[in-house]
């Protein structure tokens, strides 16, 4: 199976998928993912399962327009990543940024210089300041590879008649019904504290967790279907370890960002979930 992820995001799951696959259920027939990053999981769903009904969604707006373009004009997104990697440099990338920043790029050639500077930026990070400002610096790579058209164009297959929106993740409870399957991917609890975790400008906090707990509850109650993704942590086992709704497994992911070899290494993940195959 091909996954045509195009975006590059930290804690992507397209290297887990066989672990995540063990946990499945058998069928699904409404599909929920409402923190999408870099897609894989919902790529690989659709081609197992092709759900009857899917949403997939997340709070960042690039990311989301950009899943939109792809869906309904590849062609011309296509158009426009080709003249972003023609004009790289390093002085070509921080202008770009700065455009993007001061809202100067707009519609399918700001998704396009999006995808451009998240291939060419360092380590494929998505940071933002607290003026939601991204601020990654520019990568040194000798030739990134910006795009692929036919991993473009095979997205764009797999995303026709996927609603997509850009919402916080809490308005799924306006959507799922009894029976739906949702994967939850959501900011994981720091291992450290100098984790990475901003993808947002609001940093990451103990409330952000206790909110999320009660939206799996919420969820649970409903007779929805969870699969959720978390880093093994003593405060994520300490919220969801004591529901006896919830299965506990433990993964291994590789984690490929940070600028010393010892990060860069097999660290243990929590796959929860709570129904029988």
């Amino acid at each position: 199976m091909i996954i045509p992820t195009f975006l590059k995001w930290v804690g992507g799951k397209r290297k887990l998928l066989k672990h995540i696959d063990k946990h499945l259920p058998k069928k699904i027939d409404r599909y929920f993912e409402p923190f999408l990053g870099g897609c894989s999981v919902f790529f690989y769903i659709k081609q197992k399962y092709n759900p009857r009904y899917s949403m997939i969604s997340d709070i960042n707006k690039d990311l989301i327009e950009t899943y939109k373009a792809v869906r309904d004009n590849p062609k011309e997104l296509i158009k426009y990543i080709k003249y972003f990697k023609k004009n790289h440099s390093e002085k070509f990338y921080y202008a770009t940024r700065e455009k993007l920043n001061k809202n100067k790029l707009i519609g399918i050639k700001r998704c396009a210089a999006f995808i451009y500077i998240n291939k060419t930026c360092f380590n494929g990070i998505y940071r933002v300041n607290s003026k939601n400002e991204f601020n990654v610096p520019f990568g040194k790579y000798k030739n990134p590879k910006v795009f692929n058209e036919a991993t473009i164009y095979l997205a764009s297959k797999l995303l026709k008649g996927v609603k997509i929106v850009c919402q916080d993740y809490e308005k799924l409870k306006n959507y799922v019904e009894k029976g739906d399957f949702v994967y939850l991917d959501p900011c994981f609890d720091p291992l450290k504290k100098t984790s990475f975790v901003n993808y947002t400008p609001k940093r990451f906090s103990d409330e952000y967790n206790e909110r999320m707990a009660l939206f799996v509850a919420e969820l649970n109650r409903r007779g929805v279907k969870i699969l959720f993704s978390n880093n093994d942590t003593p405060n994520i086992r300490d919220l969801y370890q004591t529901k006896d709704y919830f299965k506990i497994n433990l993964i291994y992911s590789f984690r490929s960002v940070g600028s010393l070899g010892k990060y860069r290494e097999q660290t243990p993940e929590l796959l929860l979930n709570n129904y029988n195959k």
